[in-house]
């Protein structure tokens, strides 16, 4: 089993730049219009790890670090960017054929710099650099 840091139980709407094209599955939908639905309120929820990559022993979390607190959304500065990034990387073999991984990061970096993550350039230069190994 992976290492999951977050759950939302909640659909999630994010308005994207991905647009022109359509997929959808059980846990994600990309509409023509550039909406991309996390499909949170399925079965126990959506779960994902966060900025990657991370390993856990014990209670213990190791790798990547999260952002600090952004006090307008009470969630973590990485949060956002990371589950859409994340939902795209999951289900890569699947969206590869008409879905560059280009364009999924800089959906990283937007969200990123939407949300004054300090980061926000050395987090995308890693994902631009190492995000191959899981596309």
């Amino acid at each position: 089993m992976g290492v999951y840091v977050y759950c939302i139980k909640e659909d999630y709407v994010y308005k994207s730049s991905i647009k022109g094209r359509e997929f959808e599955n059980e846990w994600f939908r990309l509409a023509k219009d550039g909406t991309v639905i996390v499909k949170g309120s399925n079965k126990r929820g959506y779960a994902w790890d966060g900025c990657s990559l991370k390993f856990k022993i014990k209670d213990v979390y190791f790798g990547t670090p999260e952002a600090v607190l952004n006090v307008s959304t009470g969630k973590s500065k990485t949060y956002y960017a990371s589950m859409i990034h994340d939902i795209f990387y999951q289900f890569s073999k699947d969206v590869k054929s008409f879905i560059k991984r280009k364009e999924v990061d800089k959906e990283f970096y937007v969200i990123l710099k939407r949300d004054n993550f300090r980061f926000s350039k050395l987090y995308y230069r890693f994902v631009r650099m190492l995000g191959w190994l899981f596309w």
